[in-house]
């Protein structure tokens, strides 16, 4: 019996849940994310690495599409998880 290495990486995105499920209820009562998401999710990348970067990069992207447009707090945390130590 031959085992075929397999060649190819999947392509999946961790979006962490918790910051998923409270961003759509900020979006239901107020349109927006709140600042407290905001900090919460830098904090727990950047303090107390619970979330890797790359997750918070795929939640960020996902909750994009329930905004009409991105404000300058979200590209800034985008461009620090991107690029922590510039």
């Amino acid at each position: 019996m031959r085992i075929n290495k397999i060649t190819s990486q999947p392509n999946f995105q961790a979006v962490n849940q918790k910051y998923f499920e409270w961003a759509k209820k900020d979006f239901a009562r107020g349109g927006d994310i709140t600042t407290e998401w905001l900090l919460n999710l830098r904090f727990d990348v950047f303090l107390f690495k619970k979330i890797k970067s790359n997750d918070a990069i795929d939640t960020i992207n996902a909750i994009k599409k329930y905004m009409n447009k991105t404000n300058k707090c979200i590209e800034a945390l985008l461009e620090n998880l991107h690029n922590p130590n510039p």
